[in-house]
């Protein structure tokens, strides 16, 4: 008998409660579903941004790899450079040697003419003497 009683007292609070829970589930369901719409979205949105920070490693792991190819082209470019710039002082100072040297052999014709040709034969336009630099008289 409380078998059968508990069932009917089971079944009665069950009628309340679906009662009294229809119209809080009216009210709120509509909620829920949009709700539940926004998760899915959301879970969505959250799967592309997923992707995307997968595509922007491997692009970053690219770019990685570029960098460390464009570092060692700048690393040799800067050696040669370096070996350009030690090459360019040797020039430098050659070049300085020979413009000693070529003042040196423009005071030897100086001197061989002072002794070979006496001053009163030589034919020497006073024009052609203006137009020399004054380091070379």
């Amino acid at each position: 008998m409380t078998d059968q009683a508990g069932t009917t007292w089971d079944r009665g609070r069950r009628v309340v409660v679906q009662r009294l829970a229809y119209p809080l589930r009216r009210a709120l369901a509509p909620a829920a579903l949009e709700l539940r719409g926004e998760v899915e979205a959301l879970a969505a949105q959250s799967q592309g941004q997923r992707d995307g920070v997968t595509e922007l490693h491997r692009e970053l792991a690219e770019t990685r790899t570029e960098v460390g190819s464009l570092r060692e082209r700048v690393d040799e470019l800067q050696r040669r450079l370096d070996a350009a710039e030690a090459y360019n002082v040797v020039l430098r100072d050659g070049l300085e040697e020979s413009r000693r040297l070529n003042l040196r052999v423009a005071e030897l014709v100086d001197v061989v003419t002072e002794l070979v040709i006496p001053l009163h034969d030589r034919e020497i336009d006073p024009a052609a003497l203006g137009r020399l630099r004054p380091d070379t008289l």
